[in-house]
């Protein structure tokens, strides 16, 4: 089941085997907690954020496979098997490394690293790159500028507009709000886009369309991860939560403050750092929505005006 997060991510937040023990070494047990912890994170967060960037799943990586650009993928293969025979281009797994095979194994043997080209270590995180920078409605563009834009690639055709004071004040939007762009995919400021996409073939090693790394934003890993933990030793003992997931979670009972009507619990914890993002008491490295097609965002108080006698 894709996600935005996998069995990997947990390695840094708890042992492997503890794992494997909370969920009973059931994968669609974590699925499921999975699933609840980012509907639960994105239920904090979408009225300010794009959560369908922001929570974009991560997949092993399939070279078979086309890709968007910004998605991360992990690799992993099968563990290596000396009693069975490989061709060429198969993908291993040995001493916590994912190997490609170069030479054709034929008859079956113990893992011989001459026979095999290192690939990456198991569960490196890989992000599809990005052509161009990301469309920014508040940037100012010239003829001939590359922007990227819901999978296409566009070409500006007509320079953005900028608005003196006086244009400014009769529509009452703010002073620095004075760039006029169309959305690509409206008007006549863009040409009509090319597809863009990490095509089949391509190797994982392509520094041309891959980067290693998780383009994920890592405080929201880190945030989903201890959402997830908590609800994951909750399924076993409601009652009986350890103490470090609990705080991690929605931190200490003195830390927190309540009223009839709600909790504001402490940033330290994942329910607090979700609460500061959704009030803006902070700045995560989301990407946020931009205002609807043919719209501004409008904020402040009346427009200065410029006296003139």
């Amino acid at each position: 089941m894709e996600s935005f997060l996998f069995y990997g991510d947990y390695a840094k937040a708890i042992a492997t085997d503890n794992l494997a023990q909370i969920i009973g070494n059931n994968s669609s047990i974590l699925d499921e907690i999975q699933s609840a912890a980012v509907e639960e994170c994105m239920s904090y967060l979408r009225q300010k954020y794009d959560v369908t960037e922001a929570f974009r799943a991560i997949t092993m990586h399939d070279k078979s496979k086309t890709y968007q650009a910004g998605q991360t993928v992990y690799l992993d293969a099968p563990l290596y098997d000396q009693t069975k025979k490989y061709a060429i281009g198969v993908y291993a797994v040995s001493t916590g490394n994912v190997y490609k095979c170069k030479v054709a194994i034929t008859d079956a043997e113990l893992f011989n690293v001459g026979h095999w080209d290192l690939i990456g270590a198991q569960y490196a995180k890989y992000c599809a790159k990005y052509p161009n920078d990301l469309f920014d409605y508040q940037k100012q563009y010239t003829i001939g500028d590359a922007v990227f834009y819901n999978n296409k690639i566009y070409i500006c055709v007509r320079s953005s507009s900028i608005m003196d004071h006086q244009s400014r004040l009769e529509v009452n939007i703010s002073g620095f709000d004075n760039i006029i762009n169309q959305f690509p995919e409206t008007g006549k400021q863009w040409d009509n886009g090319t597809d863009y996409s990490v095509p089949t073939g391509t190797e994982i090693t392509d520094a041309t369309k891959w980067s290693l790394g998780d383009g994920r934003g890592q405080k929201l890993l880190q945030v989903c991860i201890d959402v997830a933990l908590y609800h994951a030793h909750a399924r076993i003992s409601p009652k009986n939560i350890p103490d470090l997931r609990t705080s991690r979670y929605s931190g200490v009972a003195e830390d927190r403050i309540s009223d009839k009507s709600h909790v504001i619990y402490p940033t330290y914890s994942a329910l607090g750092w979700l609460q500061a993002a959704s009030n803006g008491e902070i700045t995560p490295d989301i990407p946020a929505l931009q205002p609807k097609q043919g719209r501004r965002i409008r904020f402040g108080g009346n427009q200065k005006m410029i006296n003139q006698y």
